[in-house]
C-alpha cells in the first residue's frame, strides 16, 4: 500500500494542519474533563446535596423536638392531666346504649327521676354545628353520635333542674327531643337523648404533633374551662341508695331493676 495514503494533507479546510496540531492536546483534556464531570462530579455533588438537605431537616426535626420539650416542662403536668381526662369524659369511650342510659340514670336519681323504658332511637341526627352525625379531628371522624329515647317520671318540681343537669354533665349529652306531661305534681318526660362515642379502633392523631398542636387556641381552653365546670359521670353509677354500684349490662331488653 501506498505509504502517501497516510500522510495528512498540508492543509483542512483551508488551515495549516501543524496549526490544528496545536489544539488536539488541549481539546482532548478538556473533552475528558467533561465527560468526567458528567459521570463523577456531578453525581458527587447531588449527593453532597441530598446529605445537606438532610442534615437541615434532622437540626430542623431537632429544634422543634426541643421547643416542644421546653413548652411541656413549662406547663402544670398536672393540669394537663386533668384536662385529658376531661376530654375523655366528654364523650363515650365505646358504642354502648346501656352506659348512655347509665349516665342518664345517676343523674336523674338525684332529683328524684326514674327511668321507667328506653329504646335506642331510629331517628336520623340532622346535620349542623350542634346537630352533626360525626365529629371531626384534624378532618377525621373521630367519634359519632348515639340517640336513644327513654322516659323518666319524677317530680314536677324537680324537672327544670334535672334537665339543666342533663345539659351539664360528661360525657356532654344532648336533648334532641323533648316532650313532658303533667299530672298531681308528677312530670313524665319522653326525651331523646344522644351523645358522642368513639368507634373501635378510631385513632385522631395524624403524624407528628407540631408545637402549635400541643399549644391550646384559645377556643379550646374555653372549651376545656367549660366542660371543667361540668358534672363528670364514670363507670360508676349512683343508683339513690346511698352507695355507690357498679353499672352492669344485662342481655335483655331491660336490663336496670328498680
Amino acid at each position: 500500500m501506498n505509504k502517501d495514503f497516510f500522510k495528512l494533507p498540508d492543509k483542512v479546510f483551508g488551515i495549516n494542519i501543524s496549526f490544528l496540531k496545536l489544539f488536539i492536546v488541549p481539546f482532548s483534556v478538556f473533552l475528558v474533563f467533561i465527560i468526567s464531570f458528567n459521570l463523577v462530579i456531578t453525581p458527587r455533588f447531588n449527593q453532597i446535596s441530598e446529605l445537606n438537605d438532610s442534615i437541615n431537616s434532622v437540626n430542623k426535626n431537632i429544634d422543634l423536638t426541643t421547643q416542644k420539650i421546653n413548652y411541656l416542662s413549662s406547663v402544670d403536668q398536672q393540669q394537663i392531666q386533668d384536662d385529658v381526662d376531661y376530654l375523655e369524659s366528654a364523650v363515650l369511650q365505646e358504642k354502648n346504649s346501656y352506659l348512655l342510659v347509665g349516665t342518664i340514670r345517676s343523674v336523674a336519681d338525684q332529683y328524684g327521676f326514674g327511668v321507667i323504658s328506653f329504646s335506642i332511637s331510629s331517628m336520623e341526627i340532622k346535620s349542623g354545628d350542634q346537630g352533626k352525625g360525626t365529629l371531626k379531628v384534624a378532618d377525621k371522624d373521630v367519634a359519632t353520635r348515639m340517640p336513644i329515647e327513654l322516659t323518666l317520671v319524677g317530680p314536677d318540681s324537680k324537672r327544670v333542674e334535672l334537665i339543666t343537669a342533663l345539659e351539664n354533665t360528661l360525657p356532654i349529652l344532648f336533648i334532641d327531643g323533648l316532650e313532658i306531661s303533667s299530672s298531681s305534681g308528677i312530670s313524665t318526660l319522653n326525651m331523646t337523648v344522644s351523645s358522642y362515642y368513639i368507634a373501635e379502633g378510631t385513632n385522631s392523631i395524624s403524624g407528628n404533633l407540631s408545637l402549635s398542636d400541643l399549644i391550646p387556641t384559645d377556643d379550646e381552653n374555653e372549651l376545656l374551662k367549660t366542660i371543667s365546670s361540668f358534672n363528670r359521670i364514670g363507670s360508676e353509677f349512683n343508683f339513690g341508695t346511698g352507695e355507690t354500684d357498679s353499672f352492669v349490662k344485662y342481655d335483655r331488653p331491660n336490663p336496670f331493676t328498680l
